[in-house]
């Protein structure tokens, strides 16, 4: 009885507020204490009975503690009242501008408010432009979400060495004439001459004033004995530069060679001013002039040949003969003495000096 005891003030100690707890202390009395003897056998019965209660009592559905003013059962919770979220309006999907072709969104747009009134870029070809909008653009789905338009095929690399043709653009008339220049100089030291010859005479074509590339075909037109087609060169070449005095004496040796005596004066008075400091070419002029006949105008030429070239035996030889036909004997003779004097003539030369001598 004292464990039931227990138990009985353990739940009105925990029940400080129930209205009955003053009615039931009242109602609790201490049971009469046992008559002698009787603890021998009771304590053994509580022991047994006391665990029989309990486990009937449990088993009974909680009668021991619906007897004992306890339930078994937890009480019925009331299930909470539903919360009622409200549900927010739909926002409005965020305006996008396009800037370079790439999407912004609004929240770009405040940090940078210029963007919304750029004007979208120019379309490139085969696509047509976007109008500009000022107001905010519907919405668009994401840019992963876009089907991306079907793109062509790459064509396929080509199989094998790829021959690639350089076409050589030549700005002027010189550098198309160095081109056939340098073909002919390839086609000479392969041996074939002929296709030189008219790689020079296209190199010509291409640039007539081409000192370099007359000379050389001078030289072969000589070495070929081809005079009338040299001759054609030197012409054209001297229509063109009359400077080119070393030309015109080329010229005028061909000529007397052809005995055009005249044509070989003509050709070395066209272009004697360019030639007033050249002892060669007066005392070639000379020369022609007395091939002529024109012994005066001879002596002249002599006396500048031997002016610009006093050691030089054989401009005072052609002095001496020029003013011996001319009749001027004395000055012929003055002048023989100083040809033989130079030491420079030839043994046939000396031996006609020294003859007009005697």
């Amino acid at each position: 009885m004292s464990l039931i005891n227990d138990m009985l003030r353990n739940i009105e100690a925990k029940r400080p507020d129930d209205p009955a707890r003053q009615n039931l202390q009242r109602e609790i009395r201490s049971l009469p204490a046992a008559p002698a003897g009787a603890g021998r056998w009771l304590k053994p019965l509580l022991l047994v009975a006391v665990p029989v209660l309990l486990a009937a009592g449990l088993h009974a559905n909680g009668q021991l503690f619906t007897l004992l003013g306890m339930s078994s059962e937890a009480p019925p919770v009331a299930p909470p009242a539903p919360v009622v979220v409200p549900v927010p309006a739909p926002l409005p999907a965020p305006a996008v501008a396009v800037v370079d072709d790439k999407p912004v969104e609004e929240s770009d747009l405040r940090l940078a408010p210029n963007l919304a009134v750029l004007p979208l870029p120019a379309a490139p070809i085969l696509a047509v432009p976007d109008p500009v909008v000022s107001a905010p653009l519907p919405a668009v789905a994401k840019p992963e979400t876009l089907s991306a338009p079907a793109l062509q095929p790459a064509p396929a690399a080509p199989v094998g060495p790829v021959k690639i043709e350089k076409s050589l653009v030549l700005a002027t008339a010189r550098d198309r004439a160095d081109a056939e220049f340098r073909r002919a100089e390839n086609a000479f030291a392969a041996g074939r001459g002929a296709e030189g010859i008219e790689g020079l005479r296209a190199a010509l074509k291409q640039d007539p004033a081409y000192v370099p590339v007359r000379q050389m075909l001078l030289r072969q037109l000589l070495e070929m004995r081809k005079i009338d087609e040299a001759m054609t060169v030197l012409q054209e070449g001297l229509e063109l530069q009359p400077a080119q005095t070393g030309w015109a004496m080329s010229l005028a040796r061909l000529q007397l060679e052809q005995h055009d005596i005249a044509a070989a004066d003509r050709t070395l008075a066209r272009s004697q001013v360019y030639a007033e400091a050249s002892a060669d070419y007066a005392g070639f002029q000379g020369h022609v002039k007395s091939r002529l006949g024109a012994n005066r105008a001879a002596v002249t030429h002599y006396q500048r040949a031997t002016r610009l070239a006093p050691n030089e035996g054989r401009w005072w030889l052609g002095l001496g003969l020029a003013q011996e036909a001319d009749g001027r004997l004395p000055e012929a003779k003055e002048s023989m003495r100083r040809a033989i004097a130079t030491a420079t003539l030839s043994v046939e030369l000396s031996a006609v000096a020294e003859q007009h001598l005697r």
